[in-house]
């Protein structure tokens, strides 16, 4: 082998067979950047221009496309690597290493450990300081040596027992799984979005188009069944649609039949978004996978296989539910009833006896309210009910997290985007070119000068500089310093982006005229943003949430105190515990998989598995959703050997990420199991519904331990009429002090100037005469250049100018459904004025003349000397 290109790695051989040392191949293939990797006297053969091997380095490259669009996609052309050249310029440094690196730099042997239950010693650190010493350790440690083909001969085929075709084991897919056939064709099947000019073998389904129809799929509604023909799923069939209905079933207990099946009519659009799924559905099978399904006349609609659940029997049932971003139609021809090897890690079993479910010795974790999340051990049983040995806290244990993240957030609060463009006089687009990729092509090369502090594209945000909500993005603190500093070192550079904030494809000409100076413009900017580490920063998905490291730091520190003055622990023996108050590792995802977490949540790890030791508390600083679970981020009390720093944003071995179904919520108790008293004793909803007068409350609706929705009481009666409602009366009285005679208010008018509507509610008017001065009980007068002395508000003009409606209530009784067959209309206008009427003056020029209802009115302010009389 004569040239070996960067890339091989452990490939690499010299001309005798034998392989690179470890250090060779590292050679061979990493970058000057990644020096740090090998000792530090190969350095110069990296970066020295004198190096007789300094172009295997090269810092500008040529990227060839080939027709692709994104640069990662591109052949890198770098100089292939002569391994003599290699191995002779690295000849004079070898003999340099010290005497760990040569050991390091030497091929070791293959060592075995097996568990031995009469060891236990404590295994020294490899490296003190940086990896902790293994206590209790119970390995035996051997050299294993590889097995040798001497004396052996090659199986040839399959050996015995191994399941093809409509046996084979879940998750391997078979096409004869449903009848068909195969013919070679030219059928148009897309390959790399485009389609195939060659022949292909085509699968075609024999009973397509008689088991698609509506009564086949009918039968399997409210079963489980298999979808995604070839590549079977379980899941349990919820409804079924053709073009014009949906039918499921009214009671999911019953089987499908007769009235237990309700039909539903699709919405106009529904018609044709349903015609546009069944020939979607029919396309990627006959166009992406080759298969022809048959005309899809009806489609089911599936809840996948989520997990196991445990009953409070102590049963194991299966549980599904809706994924999201999981397809939930599938054309019922591709249905398939029972599979012969079902999977063996869902199977439901039925609940076993208490002695055998939790012998005596059973370590579990209690699930009671007292001593929720603590460990325990089974020590004997009464009947089904186990006795156990519980080891609880003395006091209650501190809730640091959730006070700690209430504190952050307040202390470093984000500004939406339109906020910081306008505190920083920046256009909204140079907002986002700035904070985002921003690439300007430099003598020949495309430069990233963005500060790369969002990623619409990708959905992804950085942590602490910026997220997204419904409106959308904001920035912390950090990157509005940030951005602010980036302002102010190159202010020319801002100013040409502020001057074109839609411009795209900029050259560093368009910044600088001289091409010379504009090269070392963009090479300094490109400094500037290596010194401030923007690229290095963390991404996360947007639904992310997470807390920075500051954050985290402090929640480390409050754990450690909580340590230090831990709260005292005492055994405590108790009895008659059901079994579901008993969580058992080995089935702890099947009882914890719905929980809700929010950061700064307390934890317990329940497992016997996984990366993280059994029974260790930590805080939740962060949570990731995905399409089947939510991942958590939480920092430990305690070191641990497999423990992460979650990307530098905790303490060595501190931190990990887990499902949440790999721990128990205790702050958020959700899981609990409470005793018959405590039962009693929990408020009972009644789904009955809410009378008038008192009675039931209303029944609450929404998902048990969610946020309920209750029936509204009726509301309380209308004060005032209904105009006044809609002109915005409040208590019967009207908004801005309404009052006959202009803006102020007097005698008889409402405080705050406000005009008496509560009263007047029960004056009926009656203008009999008209408003011209007839001889209506309420007639208004005056009112500059009033005709006839009819009414005039405020500076003049008709009444009809004003915008108010003459109303004939002559008769009050009309319309009015009588109830009460006694009851006869009234005029309670019908009143003695109050003696000291004729006293009361207004402080408008206008006065009262006569015996006027003081509820009626109040004293006017209007330039009018109006009189208000009252016959």
């Amino acid at each position: 082998m004569s040239d070996v290109k960067k890339g091989l790695g452990a490939d690499m051989q010299f001309e005798l067979g034998q392989p690179f040392r470890p250090f060779q191949q590292l050679m061979g293939v990493l970058p000057d950047r990644s020096k740090k990797i090998v000792p530090e006297v190969y350095w110069p053969l990296m970066t020295n221009p004198e190096s007789p091997i300094i172009d295997f380095y090269p810092r500008d490259f040529e990227l060839d496309m080939n027709g692709k669009k994104q640069e990662w996609e591109a052949v890198v052309k770098i100089p292939f690597i002569d391994e003599k050249r290699l191995l002779a310029g690295m000849a004079p440094k070898d003999a340099m290493l010290s005497d760990d690196e040569r050991r390091r730099n030497e091929f070791g042997v293959t060592l075995k450990f097996t568990y031995a239950d009469g060891v236990d010693y404590t295994y020294p650190s490899s490296l003190p300081g940086i990896f902790p010493d293994l206590e209790h350790c119970r390995c035996v440690e051997n050299i294993y040596e590889l097995p040798t083909m001497d004396g052996l001969e090659v199986y040839v085929g399959l050996v015995e027992g191994v399941k093809v075709g409509e046996a084979a084991l879940a998750g391997f897919p078979s096409l004869h799984t449903l009848p068909h056939t195969g013919t070679l064709g030219f059928h148009g099947v897309s390959v790399f979005q485009q389609e195939s000019r060659n022949e292909s073998i085509v699968v075609t389904l024999t009973e397509g188009e008689e088991k698609g129809t509506v009564a086949h799929a009918m039968e399997r509604l409210g079963k489980a069944v298999h979808v995604g023909y070839p590549f079977l799923q379980e899941g349990k069939v919820a409804s079924i649609s053709d073009e014009m209905f949906s039918y499921r079933l009214a009671d999911p207990s019953q089987p499908a039949a007769g009235t237990n099946v309700v039909q539903i009519p699709h919405p106009p659009q529904g018609i044709s978004d349903w015609k546009k799924k069944a020939n979607r559905i029919e396309s990627v099978y006959s166009k992406r996978l080759g298969m022809m399904v048959g005309t899809v006349e009806s489609l089911v609609q599936i809840e996948p296989l989520v997990g196991l659940r445990k009953t409070e029997e102590g049963a194991t049932v299966k549980e599904y539910g809706p994924i999201a971003g999981m397809e939930p139609d599938y054309a019922t021809q591709t249905i398939v009833d029972r599979v012969v090897s079902e999977d063996q890690r869902f199977l439901e079993k039925e609940a076993l006896p208490m002695v055998e479910d939790f012998p005596a010795g059973t370590r579990a974790f209690f699930l009671g309210d007292v001593a929720y999340g603590r460990p325990l051990e089974v020590t004997g049983h009464k009947g089904e009910k186990a006795e156990v040995w519980v080891s609880m806290l003395m006091s209650r244990e501190p809730e640091f997290g959730l006070e700690i993240c209430r504190q952050a957030e307040k202390q470093a609060p984000y500004t939406p985007s339109y906020q910081v463009a306008r505190m920083l006089s920046l256009h909204p687009l140079v907002l986002s070119k700035l904070t985002s990729a921003f690439n300007v092509n430099s003598s020949g090369l495309r430069l990233n000068l963005g500060l790369n502090l969002k990623f619409e594209a990708k959905k992804q945000k950085v942590l602490g500089y910026s997220r997204k909500n419904a409106t959308g993005w904001e920035y912390s603190r950090k990157a509005i310093e940030l951005l602010i500093e980036y302002m102010t070192r190159f202010p020319e550079f801002i100013a040409k982006i502020e001057a074109n904030p839609t411009g795209d494809g900029w050259e560093d000409t368009a910044f600088y005229s001289d091409p010379e100076v504009a090269k070392v413009k963009m090479k300094e900017i490109g400094a500037w943003l290596k010194t401030v580490e923007t690229k290095s920063l963390e991404r996360v998905p947007l639904e992310a949430e997470q807390m920075d490291g500051d954050v985290v730091e402090m929640i480390e520190q409050a754990a450690d105190h909580n340590n230090e003055t831990a709260v005292k622990m005492q055994g405590k023996a108790i009895g008659n515990i059901p079994r579901s108050a008993l969580l058992k590792p080995t089935e702890a995802e099947q009882h914890t998989g719905k929980q809700r977490f929010k950061l700064g949540d307390r934890v317990v790890y329940v497992l016997d598995s996984g990366r993280v030791p059994i029974a260790m508390r930590g805080t939740v600083v962060g949570m990731t959703r995905t399409a089947r679970q939510t991942l958590l981020d939480v920092v430990f009390d305690s070191k641990f050997m497999s423990g992460t720093t979650l990307n530098d944003r905790c303490s060595p071995f501190r931190g990990s990420t887990v499902p949440s179904n790999a721990v128990l919520n205790l702050t958020d108790k959700q899981v609990v199991a409470m005793s018959e008293a405590a039962k009693a004793r929990a408020p009972q909803q009644s789904s009955a519904p809410m009378r008038a007068n008192g009675g039931n409350v209303a029944a609450a609706y929404g998902a048990p331990g969610g946020p309920q929705l209750r029936q509204a009481g009726a509301p309380a009666p209308l004060r005032g009429s209904f105009r006044g409602a809609v002109a915005g009366m409040q208590n019967g009285a009207p908004r801005g002090g309404y009052t006959p005679r202009g803006r102020g208010g007097g005698p008889g008018s409402a405080p705050n100037g406000n005009y008496g509507m509560q009263q007047q509610q029960t004056m009926p008017i009656h203008t009999r005469g008209g408003m011209n001065g007839g001889s209506g009980n309420f007639v208004p007068r005056g009112g500059r250049g009033a005709p006839n002395g009819g009414y005039r508000g405020g500076r003049g003009g008709a009444a009809n100018r004003q915008g108010f409606n003459v109303v004939d209530n002559s008769d009050p009784s009309e319309g009015v459904v009588q109830n009460n067959r006694n009851f006869r209309p009234q005029d309670y206008s019908n009143v003695p004025p109050p003696a000291g009427l004729e006293q009361t003056r207004g402080r408008g020029r206008g006065s009262f003349r006569g015996g006027a209802n003081p509820r009626a009115r109040g004293n006017g302010r209007g330039r009018g000397g109006g009189e208000v009389t009252a016959s």
